[in-house]
């Protein structure tokens, strides 16, 4: 297999061809933590998104004037077809509903009251599934200072919409504010649910994301190896949390140039996630995705081949040849089909 040395020692124009293809190969390396986040962090985080809850039905004062109550059950269906809507993936739709909802809350109840805040999260869970963050980072923060107000800090409700912001903000690629508040709900969730709880970790593993992303790479190592040995310990080496944590430091350490130890994490990783959930799984082919470009930035081109074309086997009998995975891994094959010629 050719090295970086003897590749030069070709022709003019194949250099050229490898030097082309070696820089299309950079932006896939650049993306490191971020697609894995989008990949398999985000399905671990399920909370955050597709599996929100759509608005509880809410609790109208007691003895409304007679001039309310027919609106108070026009209320009730709007409620439940916002409900049925979000359930369906319908966030449009959703978000219509929603919006009215706020504004009769608004004009029956004033602009401050314990109503709001229930919708508000759900109408920025909804302009987030369309994504439109910007819009939506105003309806979680309101939310989230809503719930603080109305019902607590320490209330999961308030802890889930503080965490929703978080995420937002680390979305529109805010990172500086991401971190802050990311920060702040995990030591929300130490208090609430311990340091050891597998939601405080999760937190804490969001956090290292955040972190990469501001290139503070030894920092999230330091953090994800301090994750990983109480995943371990409490929840056992082949549960989810703790392959996303081995996952995401293995791009850090990438990320910091240690490849060696990148690869050894890599390898450990894919051994679990090869047999559960399985190799054709699109978080386990995203992280062989990122195994093969991590051989390929060590030169081991052949192995990197290797697994590239095993990944886009498994993606396209999997997942189809149009998933962005396999035109992703498809792309990688013929950089390095070129590279190793």
């Amino acid at each position: 297999m050719p090295d970086g040395e003897s590749v030069s020692c070709n022709s003019t124009l194949k250099t050229q061809d490898i030097r082309r293809t070696w820089r299309s190969l950079q932006p896939a390396m650049k993306s490191l933590i971020v697609t894995f986040h989008l990949a398999a962090l985000l399905a671990a985080s399920a909370v955050l998104f597709a599996a929100e809850p759509p608005p509880a039905e809410a609790k109208l004062p007691e003895n409304l004037p007679p001039v309310l109550k027919d609106k108070a059950l026009e209320i009730k269906k709007q409620q439940a077809s916002a409900r049925e809507f979000m359930q369906a993936g319908k966030y449009a739709e959703a978000e219509k509903v929603l919006r009215t909802l706020i504004t009769d809350y608004k004009t029956l109840f004033g602009p401050d009251n314990a109503l709001l805040p229930e919708c508000q999260g759900a109408l920025g869970t909804c302009l987030r599934a369309q994504g439109r963050l910007a819009e939506a980072e105003p309806e979680f923060r309101a939310s989230w200072e809503g719930h603080v107000k109305h019902a607590g800090a320490d209330k999961p409700e308030t802890l889930r919409m503080h965490n929703a912001l978080a995420e937002t903000l680390h979305g529109e690629r805010k990172y500086e504010e991401a971190e802050k508040e990311t920060r702040a709900v995990v030591e929300e969730m130490k208090k609430v649910y311990g340091a050891e709880h597998p939601a405080t970790l999760l937190n804490r593993t969001n956090l290292a994301v955040v972190l990469g992303d501001e290139q503070k790479n030894a920092e999230a190592v330091k953090e994800l190896r301090e994750i990983i040995e109480i995943d371990e310990r409490v929840l056992g080496v082949d549960k989810q949390p703790t392959l996303m944590a081995r996952g995401t430091l293995a791009m850090s350490l990438r990320a910091e140039g240690k490849l060696a130890e990148s690869e050894q994490e890599f390898r450990t990783l894919l051994q679990f996630m090869d047999k559960n959930p399985g190799k054709d799984h699109p978080d386990t082919l995203t992280l062989r995705y990122h195994f093969a470009l991590c051989l390929t930035m060590e030169k081991k081109f052949a192995e990197a081949k290797s697994e590239a074309e095993q990944g886009l086997a498994a993606a396209k009998n999997k997942l189809g040849d149009d998933h962005p995975i396999t035109k992703d891994m498809l792309q990688l094959v013929t950089n390095l089909q070129n590279l190793t010629k």
